[in-house]
């Protein structure tokens, strides 16, 4: 290998370190980025590692990812107080365990409160250990792993496997009989819809790719076009490096055939145009923006339940969503049966329980959740549980658009590239919510679960209006500066502006022009931290 070869191998090893595991000048934990990297990867991608190992080779999987989140933990000084966060998340969580009283299958809710759990203890050590272009290398670098793979996946399968392949664990003698109900099954006469992956990446059908779910490679696939196109404002990734990979994941998008990710590619871009305007105005302009497109909002959402079937027609879908409508209308008689404390918690729907046993079947595949995040958790915990579940969705949006647009919050009011990530990743999932049941469980859930604790720490009054905490709230969080700023004195009764994790009076983001100096990490800031 010649020198200039060899230069530029050691040039692209940067670049990839600098886009995935980061910079150690820069202040990053190579070790934190890995786990968190790896921790969104498995939320995401729980059916590649269900599918590849079995549900005991994903438990082993998780079970890691636990104990690094444990460890990062304890090895965390200070902690959040329990009053730090959200509270909604707190009543909420307390509520599905608190189902396990008179639910009917209540091992089943047991264990789906304890994993639940399990998924905020990971999204916690996230949250507080963290800074925001961290977070943003973390997820553009899991979501990257994810769209690659399954593009490799899906080639390798239509060029060697034309009639698609099952999970490797339906090979094991009566797996494959077991989960069709018929004794002499066989992968000839099995559903379509068990197929890991039927290999249509080039005969224009819809692909799956690892995760073995169009919809779900979509929203992944939108996920890392968010985080690329943040790194490539902030320079973490180089502009070519950068594009190949918008591209890659676009393509993804379109070939996965999600109209319901189709469409929040569109409300993503259309909530990145609102965060441009709305930066630069007074508080009184910004309520004008408010009420201008709740207005809007109003009109599309007439516009659409009038000519819906019109409308669905132009892009080749039924009505009723492909079947939604149907799978709405089932959940919703049985939430009304038990509408204020729900059957009880379970998450995705356990095939042998009783109301779910063959509740919805379509093409010999059970279907295991209600396609309706809020429908979901009504049947499940009722009206008592939707009440916190939707208070921290709305919270989490509120708090992650108050950090991507308000400039007071950060050092001579630039505001950082980075901080608009937090709220197009909560707009897309909350798109998605309303046809997918996903923010319930699993990647979407740690997700949910980290922004809102992480957004919580840095905004710890709601704000309706741009607030200010006093230092006794805001309790112990990690807290960045650059060493060779000079931190603004602040006198003792001065209310202090709310810190944050990547930021706070005393530094700035890695985001490029206008985006502050390197973070380094420093020890955290006042009440103890």
């Amino acid at each position: 290998m010649t020198a200039s070869e060899t230069a530029s191998s050691r040039r692209g090893l940067r670049e990839w370190l600098r886009g995935g595991l980061g910079d150690p000048k820069l202040g990053d934990n190579p070790w934190l980025l890995a786990f968190a990297a790896f921790a969104i990867f498995t939320g995401f991608a729980g059916d590649f590692w269900r599918n590849l190992t079995s549900w005991y080779g994903f438990g082993a999987v998780s079970l890691a990812v636990l104990v690094g989140a444990v460890v990062i933990l304890i090895n965390k000084r200070p902690l959040p107080r329990l009053h730090h966060l959200p509270f909604p998340l707190l009543l909420f969580m307390a509520w599905c365990l608190a189902s396990t009283i008179w639910s009917a299958y209540w091992p089943e809710t047991l264990l789906a409160s304890l994993v639940q759990l399990v998924t905020v203890v990971v999204g916690l050590a996230i949250a507080v250990t963290l800074t925001r272009p961290m977070l943003l290398r973390a997820l553009s670098l899991a979501m990257r792993t994810i769209v690659g793979m399954s593009l490799v996946f899906e080639v390798i399968v239509e060029a060697f496997f034309p009639n698609g392949v099952f999970p490797l664990y339906m090979l094991a003698p009566g797996v494959l009989e077991s989960l069709t109900g018929d004794p002499g099954a066989t992968f000839e006469t099995a559903p379509p819809g068990f197929k890991w992956s039927h290999g249509h990446i080039f005969s224009g059908a819809a692909i799956q790719g690892i995760v073995g779910n169009r919809n779900l490679l979509a929203m992944i696939a939108l996920l890392a076009a968010i985080a690329v196109t943040v790194q490539l404002l902030s320079k973490q990734l180089g502009r070519w490096n950068a594009l190949i990979w918008l591209v890659l994941s676009l393509a993804t998008v379109l070939l996965s055939r999600s109209m319901t990710v189709i469409v929040a590619c569109g409300v993503v871009a259309f909530a990145a145009l609102l965060i441009w305007i709305a930066r630069p105005l007074r508080t009184r302009h910004r309520w004008m923006l408010y009420g201008a497109v709740a207005v809007a909002m109003v009109v599309c959402g007439a516009i659409v339940a009038r000519f819906h079937a019109d409308l669905f027609a132009l892009i080749n879908r039924s009505s009723d969503m492909s079947g939604r409508g149907d799978i709405w209308w089932a959940v919703t008689q049985l939430a009304w049966e038990h509408w204020l404390a729900g059957l009880g918690w379970i998450s995705y729907w356990a095939p042998w329980v009783e109301p779910f046993k063959g509740m919805l079947v379509v093409d010999g595949v059970q279907y295991l959740q209600a396609h309706n995040a809020y429908i979901d958790v009504w049947m499940q915990t009722g009206l008592i549980g939707v009440v916190p579940f939707v208070l921290l969705v709305i919270t989490t949006l509120i708090r992650t658009w108050w950090l991507a647009i308000d400039g007071e919050q950060y050092r001579d009011n630039r505001i950082p590239h980075s901080a608009m990530l937090a709220f197009l990743v909560m707009v897309a999932l909350t798109v998605q919510s309303l046809t997918e049941s996903r923010l319930l469980v699993e990647g979407n859930w740690l997700l949910l679960s980290s922004l809102a604790i992480s957004s919580k720490l840095r905004v710890q009054d709601l704000p309706a209006l741009p607030r200010r905490t006093l230092p006794a709230m805001t309790g112990p969080i990690t807290v960045i500066d650059a060493s060779t700023l000079e931190p603004r004195p602040i006198p003792p009764t001065e209310d202090l502006l709310l810190p944050d994790s990547a930021q706070c009076h005393t530094g700035g983001d890695v985001d490029g022009p206008g985006g502050g100096r390197p973070d380094t990490p420093r020890r955290s800031s006042t009440d103890g931290t």
